[in-house]
């Protein structure tokens, strides 16, 4: 029986990708690769070829995915970031371009010292790992899976450059460790409570519109438990939505009850039955439907822009979350023990005098009842100064703790 003729031959593909391959696994920013050693290493996955066909190839990616002409003229539009397959003296022709030398910019380039521009810089890597490793609802396994799939967006040379990951075996160092808290409801929940939240904030042109949810609490069983009303039935929240605001490991809802003016945070897993649907018609069947949001303005102490900025001061004027009107409040602080205010207050701290040799004066802004527990965890090193006020909720504080631990067990 004759033997079916082949029309076409399609090895050229599979050195092609041989070459990408090649180019993206061995070289990075700061490794480039000669002809001569792609050329063994084709050889060696059984993709070989002349000298010549692999000069050929190289010049068809090259035209395909960097931003060149024939004639060797670059648009001033582009610069090294926009190049994959990089060769050497790329950069001195695009600055030489810049300089308006258009001789020496338009000259060919030769197939030398080649690398592969990679998706993420070996310190955008390191930023994303650390990342993944802060992250409090992932397991080591999971950590550890996700890690492996980023490392194969870039170079096998990655480990070198990465403080995260061991060189010899590719995986987390096993030096580091982190935290993990399996402490939410289902993901696919959070997700969507997320989603329906995100829609409910852009609805109408970004006005916004309300949704309304059951808010729960675990009970010593592990289950999630939603809050009653004094009829014992499930007590529902509606509230106009703001912002979103992901802290130590949760995502937080940032809104406003009905009934007043005041900034309102719920954690958003712990949020059930959430819904849009909230206003109750007369017409249509008793059909639900949604209700604009209170605008921004008629509110105090929300953020009119949200972003990385306004969340951080957000955030440590809410300390823990705590919500409420943030005021000044002024602390007296151990000078040895600034670095416990950094941590907490970021650069959002000033300061005021020196009191003696140990103690200084500063002032932050904050919920004062979230100082309240700030200042009693920390009250080693920090006293409250004012307001008045706050100093007698911790005096208070302290007395019923004293009278507590002095009842017999």
């Amino acid at each position: 029986m004759e033997s079916k003729r082949v029309v076409h031959d399609f090895d050229f593909i599979g050195r092609i990708l041989e070459i990408l391959r090649i180019l993206q696994e061995e070289t990075d920013e700061h490794t480039t690769i000669s002809q001569s050693e792609i050329l063994r290493l084709m050889k060696k996955h059984d993709y070989p070829c002349s000298a010549r066909t692999l000069a050929d190839y190289l010049k068809v990616i090259m035209k395909e995915l960097n931003p060149e002409d024939e004639d060797g003229y670059v648009d001033k539009r582009y610069t090294v970031s926009d190049y994959r397959i990089i060769p050497k003296g790329l950069e001195e022709k695009l600055h030489a371009r810049d300089l308006g030398l258009v001789h020496e910019g338009s000259k060919k380039l030769q197939l030398r010292d080649l690398r592969y521009n990679q998706l993420f810089s070996f310190d955008e890597m390191n930023q994303i790992v650390e990342a993944i490793l802060f992250v409090k609802n992932i397991d080591s396994a999971k950590k550890e899976a996700l890690i492996q799939k980023l490392q194969t967006l870039s170079s096998v040379n990655y480990p070198k450059y990465s403080p995260f990951i061991s060189e010899t075996t590719g995986k987390i160092s096993n030096s580091l460790t982190s935290v993990f808290e399996d402490s939410r409801i289902d993901e696919v929940v959070v997700r969507n409570n997320l989603e329906l939240i995100r829609n409910a904030i852009k609805a109408n042109n970004g006005s916004g519109k309300k949704i309304a949810f059951n808010f729960n609490g675990y009970d010593e069983n592990k289950k999630l438990i939603p809050r009653k009303n004094r009829d014992g039935n499930d007590k529902v929240y509606i509230v106009s939505p703001y912002h979103v605001i992901l802290y130590n490991g949760k995502y937080y809802l940032i809104c406003a009850m009905d009934l007043n003016d005041n900034v309102a945070i719920y954690r958003i897993d712990l949020m059930s039955n959430i819904t849009d649907k909230i206003k109750q018609i007369k017409f249509d069947n008793q059909k639900m439907t949604c209700e604009p949001r209170k605008p921004k303005r008629q509110l105090r102490d929300i953020p009119l822009e949200w972003n990385d900025e306004s969340a951080s001061a957000f955030q440590t004027e809410h300390l823990y979350m705590f919500y409420g009107e943030p005021c000044k409040i002024r602390l007296k602080i151990d000078r040895d023990r600034y670095t416990l205010l950094h941590d907490y207050f970021g650069n959002r701290y000033e300061f005021k005098n020196h009191i003696d040799e140990q103690w200084d004066e500063v002032e932050v802004k904050c919920v004062p009842k979230a100082m309240e527990s700030w200042a009693m965890q920390c009250s080693d090193y920090v006293e409250v100064l004012g307001p008045e006020q706050l100093r007698k909720d911790i005096i208070e504080k302290c007395q019923r703790l004293l009278r507590g631990y002095n009842r017999s067990l």
